[in-house]
């Protein structure tokens, strides 16, 4: 195959425009373009698309028409590959253009990037570009630390199309994504300032489900569906670049995080192995004036060369890009025929180590070859052996030799060595269900497993299908088929803290709190830094009545995290419900000063002022915690009956009026209302509300009795 494919001589000229830019480039960027002549930025990410599923690359069953003539308008990397086959930290090493032993995010389960990490978004806002990003997957939510110098960071979830509330729980669909960045790219255009925006597409991720009319067109083939709907997605978006008139001056990028294994080398999804199926992926320019139209170039491509390069063509000084493991591809386009044949690409999961006690996996590709380190290591020939088919690391060991050297050369001498940011991250639960929905299961991993993954799969996908069905079931709250699920993945040996942890919830869920108690346990054992494991074995005790083996888990808790809150929120509510006012307002305070912003630690601690006779204070909280939730309706319903109690019943009469307001369905807040309104002296209005609580509750016999005795007065309003 040749490496250049012009066509005609508008490609011809438009290729030797823009080798005379790229050379005149040093002094462009000493100069410094004016701010109004800097291209706008379009950054593209497709989540989970396979190369061998684009038109440009090969494929056959046209599915990407945007993408092909995108490829046509612009410049194609046939070799472009990623660094982690998982979303969050291959996003993070295309948005800093470092290696992911350098930024620390190894795994989706994974604290913020840390702030000495400077982002692709900060660098262009320190540039002068007005910067959106627009994400599908709440693994790149604000939480990932990747909303970073975005002015506009757009990461909220709702119901989407014809998925259920559960997926919309966690994903949306590429027209909503759309229909948020769209308008945003039409709005900042008209602008002064140039535009950076990040635009990510989850759809081709698993579960596959492509809307209506993909769904029937691609039936048996919904991985497919996904790509082909994506492509017209993308299509939409290009197109308003065309109707506002900023084609010629818009910059545009779009590739992958990771690829998919659709049972290649046993594996259905990703993050299991390093093999091209997952960590080649698309990689097409578009740039008017700045690209050649219709090349396509084989040297080597990395994600963590995409910043530099658009840091390098959008000009107005180099910033960090050359401190950056990465490089411009733009010098690549003077030699398209170059193969690069001195850059090395790195790729890595510690997915294995981390969930499934087998060996973490590392890869070099360098010259068309390909290495992979494993307990039994990999060599491969990529150009005679695309598919990775045959392993030539014992026939080639002089060459297997080299590449593992350049591979520990990356590394600093030891794949150990770049073991960096794996701990445990305090995630929060919603976020592990959701994250094991989509595969992303906790095995029996953080350790020192040696186990090669080859050996693994099998076991593995067969686990990874029991426990992702176990938490759909969960979800959907059908608990007896998610507790027997559960305990399936248990027998197996490969549990980790998540499976025995929502094993625990599900029975919580059931009332079977006794039940409970030996997972959560289990999930406390198996990672001790998990707060919400001591929390929900402490309600599972004190719902059996055992308070003081609540106490000393939640004890046990604040031993290992002296500074939750939410433990000293707990202790306060057993006390209160053993009655020892003194020691639940100690905890409540300990837990104020701790969170002052928590409204539910505001509210209990209001209960415990009102309970010791101490209003003032009582009321004082309460106002605090409508600060915090101004529209709750049980807190303006329980500042009415503190007014009340002090005597200040027109004031009480306001409260319950907002708590009627903002639910008007509770018969409960209509007779407070009522009672109120007639202490204060209001007998009409009173009946008035009273009426509306009869309405709702015909058999509520306080109302009926007050209700009796304001109207048998007579008043002359």
């Amino acid at each position: 195959m040749k490496a250049v494919r012009l066509r005609g001589r508008r490609s011809f000229v438009a290729l030797a425009l823009a080798l005379a830019v790229i050379a005149a480039h040093g002094e462009t960027r000493r100069r410094g373009p004016s701010l109004a002549t800097r291209p706008n930025v379009l950054l593209v990410t497709i989540d989970t698309l396979r190369v061998d599923r684009v038109g440009a690359y090969g494929a056959t069953s046209s599915l990407t028409p945007t993408l092909d003539r995108l490829a046509k308008d612009g410049v194609l990397f046939e070799q472009a590959t990623v660094e982690v086959p998982l979303t969050r930290p291959s996003h993070a090493s295309i948005l800093t253009g470092k290696h992911p032993f350098q930024h620390g995010i190894r795994d989706n389960f994974s604290f913020p990037l840390a702030p000495e990490h400077r982002t692709l978004a900060e660098e262009l806002t320190s540039r002068g570009y007005v910067t959106g990003g627009f994400v599908a997957a709440f693994m790149l939510n604000r939480q990932s630390g990747l909303d970073r110098g975005f002015d506009e960071f757009d990461d909220s979830f709702g119901k989407i199309g014809d998925a259920s509330s559960f997926l919309a729980e966690h994903q949306r669909n590429a027209g909503e994504v759309e229909q948020r960045a769209g308008p945003w790219i039409e709005r900042v255009a008209s602008g002064a300032r140039p535009f950076f925006a990040w635009v990510h597409f989850y759809d081709p991720h698993s579960p596959y489900t492509p809307p209506s009319p993909y769904a029937a067109r691609y039936a048996g083939r919904p991985y497919d569906g996904e790509v082909a709907y994506t492509d017209s997605v993308l299509g939409l978006l290009l197109s308003r670049l065309d109707r506002i008139g900023i084609r010629e001056r818009t910059l545009v990028v779009v590739t992958s995080d990771h690829g998919e294994g659709l049972g290649e080398h046993g594996e259905a999804e990703h993050g299991f192995f390093v093999y091209d199926t997952t960590v080649r992926v698309p990689l097409i320019m578009r740039g008017p004036g700045m690209l050649p139209a219709g090349l396509r170039t084989r040297t080597q491509a990395r994600s963590i060369d995409l910043m530099p390069t658009i840091l390098d063509l959008v000009g107005g000084g180099t910033g960090i890009s050359g401190a950056l493991p990465g490089r411009s591809l733009a010098p690549a386009l003077r030699t398209p025929g170059s193969t690069a044949s001195d850059v090395a690409a790195y790729a890595e999961t510690l997915f294995p180590r981390l969930h499934f006690d087998c060996a973490d996996l590392r890869s070099i590709r360098l010259g068309g070859w390909k290495y992979i380190e494993a307990p039994r290591p990999e060599l491969y020939d990529l150009d005679r052996d695309p598919g990775e088919r045959t392993n030539l690391f014992a026939r080639e060991g002089p060459r297997a030799r080299t590449l593992r050297s350049r591979l520990l050369d990356a590394l600093g001498g030891s794949p150990e060595s770049a073991v960096v940011g794996v701990a445990n991250p305090a995630l929060d639960p919603e976020t592990l269900r959701r994250l094991a929905s989509l595969g992303y299961v906790g095995g029996s991993g953080g350790g020192s497993g040696r186990a090669d993954p080859k050996d693994a799969i099998a076991e593995f996908q067969a686990y990874t299908r029991r426990v992702r069905g176990a938490f759909e079931a969960y979800d959907r709250g059908d608990l007896p088929s998610a507790i027997a699920q559960f305990q399936s993945a248990i027998e197996t040996g490969r549990a980790a803290f998540d499976v025995y942890y929502y094993l625990g919830a599900a029975y919580l869920r059931q009332g079977r709190s006794a039940q409970a108690i030996d997972p959560l346990r289990e999930a406390i054992r198996k990672l001790p830094t998990y707060a919400p494991s001591y929390i929900d074995l402490a309600r599972a005790h004190v719902a059996i009545g055992q308070y003081d083996a609540a106490v000393a888990v939640l004890r046990e808790g604040l031993s290992r995290d002296p500074d939750s809150f939410q433990f000293h929120s707990h202790l306060g509510f057993i006390a209160r419900a053993r009655r020892d006012l003194d020691a639940a307002k100690a905890e409540y305070e300990k837990a104020r000063a701790l969170e002052p912003r928590d409204f539910d630690v505001r509210m209990n601690l209001s209960a415990v002022y009102r309970d010791t006779g101490d209003v003032a204070r009582a009321i004082g909280e309460v106002d605090a915690a409508l600060a915090l939730r101004p529209d709750e309706g049980d807190a303006h319903n329980q500042r009415g009956m503190l007014l009340g109690g002090a005597g200040r019943f027109p004031d009480a009469a306001a409260a319950f009026e907002r708590a009627s307001t903002l639910a008007p369905g509770n018969p409960q807040f209509w007779f407070n209302l009522g009672l109120a309104r007639y202490r204060a002296g209001d007998r009409r209005a009173s009946a008035e509300a009273l009426h509306r609580a009869l309405a709702i509750k015909p058999n509520f016999g306080e109302a009926r009795t007050l209700l009796a005795e304001v109207e048998k007065v007579p008043h002359d309003e």
